[in-house]
């Protein structure tokens, strides 16, 4: 990176290349030089005022966890001036990295990632360390918004029908667009001029909505162009048209900075005296008495301390750590409580069960572009971000922005595939280091991966199956707030999955564009798939078992529904069995949706601070 590049330069040897000169000359590099070493400092980035309130203090509503939903609702619940609101964030402020677009797989694994693990089988995944899969999520301010790729995705009108005609009747499609476009903040020219677009789209929400300017951009429109031929219809907006379509998607990233839901949400509404803000403190336990929900206990700094409620306790804790959350305060399984010896206060069958996840399966194509980049190169377009936050750190370095959405069904009306395109120069040298610690591939995985690289470039499709039967859970390890919990994520559980995923993958190799780059589809080196014919159904339906992965976008664990029998939450979120008590976050969604579920999240987070300020008005 420039800053290592500059650290690194001596200027002591700067007469053996500019001599003779006067000083000017050496003085004026070295000058610039040290302008943008210090560049870094340049980027808006203030850390969130933190309060001190005492042990035993009361406010109106606890927010716990400051992510993509719990930040909405912090600044929503804030709005109100006589409301005193505390939001408790485990993680701290996010990093610097974290605003630099193309940083934003150097989270995983960090101190600003929960580093959760699936539970190894047997059967799937076993391409991977430890047959285990990433579950990846922010652990910071802005939570996974934080991390993600940026991509923006509403999903099809059929997602969210589902909700609605199983019982959730604040869902209909309707509302659920509503507080889209409140969210949204839409600043892309090109989209702004057409009338049709612009009108789909929010203009005054506080959620930035922009696209990418990539640097490979000739290549990614070669490859919408050869899905375009194979019947997946290029436009020129896909949350407007969704189904047998491609093109590049909308993004939560605008003049070179993430805008996730902290930038977007919360630095604003620190501001109001209403509001007090909590780092890193690990919400422990709901304090419930009479079925009521009174209070929180957190950890800080080593120490246990107590919190109340006068009004509400809404956990926004995510997929994962929000059921973790109501089973260690006696809210689940009973069966299960009673094995952690904890006290069930409500046996809510449903608590961590329903999770789903948008699964992925790689799919490598190997071609004669893009060429390799050179350092120099690679330091100028660091300037370029620098100076005018622009190039390859402007954008996501996971994902072009590229993307397709289709079905395997005849004359559908919702997409069950979506396809993700990366493209890698040639001999990156960091390719088979990044596949291993992104997707945890195996040894042997990543070297077949990456040694076709060393001479040719990379298109890599994630294909991602949008509607999987199967059904995973969430369980606890143990009665201690500090141990994982335990993930089934089930992947391939439902055979259908499985068929669908292979007919999904064959309709993606179809295309012919990488006949004019020379291109090939890459063997991954997997003993039990190596005698299969390459593209073969069976050899697709080998990898897919072995190389499944998660994309990141666990959803379920807490749905909404009528009954405690068959959900946790209500159509208002409101926790079945106890009140002064809501989940508002991704665990509520009864079913996934069609695409990147970070927008959806954002508009449960509005659409669930709207039923509370209902309710407590």
């Amino acid at each position: 990176y420039i800053f290592v590049f500059i650290t690194h330069y001596s200027f002591d040897d700067v007469g053996s290349c500019l001599s003779p000169t006067t000083g000017t000359t050496p003085q004026t590099f070295a000058a610039a030089l040290q302008y943008f070493a210090a560049a870094q400092c340049l980027l808006p980035r203030d850390p969130l005022p933190e309060a001190t309130p005492k042990s035993g203090e009361t406010f109106d509503f606890i927010v716990v966890g400051a992510g993509s939903a719990g930040s909405v609702v912090a600044n929503r619940l804030s709005e109100v001036a006589k409301w005193n609101v505390l939001v408790v964030e485990a993680g701290s402020d996010a990093p610097l990295e974290s605003d630099i677009p193309g940083f934003d797989a150097l989270l995983f694994k960090s101190d600003y990632d929960w580093q959760y693990l699936t539970v190894n089988n047997g059967v799937t995944s076993q391409g991977l360390a430890n047959g285990s899969v990433s579950f990846n999520r922010g652990k910071m301010f802005g939570g996974s918004s934080g991390m993600n790729a940026m991509l923006y995705v509403r999903g099809n009108d059929q997602d969210y029908q589902n909700w609605y005609d199983a019982g959730n009747k604040e869902w209909s499609v309707s509302e659920v667009k509503r507080c889209f476009k409140k969210l949204e903040n839409l600043q892309n020219e090109e989209m702004l001029s057409n009338t049709t677009i612009s009108e789909f789209y929010g203009h005054t929400g506080p959620q930035i909505i922009n696209k990418y300017n990539h640097t490979l951009d000739n290549y990614i429109e070669n490859v919408l162009e050869a899905w375009d031929e194979i019947g997946l219809r290029k436009v020129k907006d896909m949350n407007i048209e969704n189904v047998n379509i491609s093109g590049k998607t909308t993004t939560t990233a605008a003049n070179g900075l993430r805008q996730s839901t902290d930038r977007t949400y919360l630095i604003s509404a620190s501001k109001r005296p209403n509001l007090k803000i909590l780092k890193n403190s690990f919400v422990t336990k709901i304090f419930i008495e009479k079925n009521k929900a009174v209070g929180v206990e957190i950890e800080k700094d080593g120490q246990l301390l107590k919190f109340l409620t006068s009004r509400e306790v809404i956990v926004s804790a995510g997929t994962i750590n929000t059921p973790q959350l109501l089973m260690l305060s006696g809210i689940g399984p009973g069966k299960d409580l009673k094995k952690n010896n904890i006290a069930t206060i409500v046996d809510s069958p449903k608590v961590g069960q329903n999770l789903q996840d948008h699964l992925i399966v790689p799919i490598f194509t190997y071609g004669d572009v893009p060429e390799e980049t050179n350092t120099d190169d690679a330091m100028f377009e660091n300037m370029k971000y620098i100076y005018k936050r622009q190039g390859s750190l402007a954008h996501s370095g996971v994902s072009t922005g590229g993307m397709a959405f289709y079905s395997t069904e005849k004359n559908a009306t919702f997409a069950n595939c979506q396809l993700h395109l990366t493209i890698v120069p040639k001999n990156t040298t960091t390719l088979k280091a990044g596949y291993m610690s992104s997707f945890r591939y195996n040894e042997t995985v990543a070297e077949s991966i990456g040694k076709p690289n060393e001479d040719h470039g990379v298109f890599f499709f994630l294909f991602n199956l949008l509607h999987p039967y199967s059904r995973g859970n969430i369980t606890l390890m143990s009665n201690d707030p500090k141990d994982k919990p335990l993930i089934h994520a089930n992947y391939f559980q439902d055979p259908r999955d499985l068929e669908t995923a292979v007919e999904g993958i064959k309709i993606a190799t179809k295309i012919e564009y990488f006949k004019s780059i020379g291109g090939f589809l890459g063997r991954i080196d997997i003993p039990a798939c190596n005698s299969l014919e390459l593209d073969s159904k069976d050899y697709w339906r080998c990898i897919s078992i072995n190389l499944v992965t998660s994309v990141f976008h666990p959803v379920g664990t807490c749905s909404m529904g009528a009954s405690k029998k068959t959900s946790v939450v209500d159509s208002r979120l409101r926790v079945h069995g106890v009140k002064n008590l809501r989940v508002v976050d991704a665990s509520v969604m009864p079913t996934t949706i069609s695409g990147n579920t970070n927008a959806a999240v954002i508009m449960i987070g509005e659409r669930g601070s709207e039923l509370i300020i209902e309710d407590n008005n």
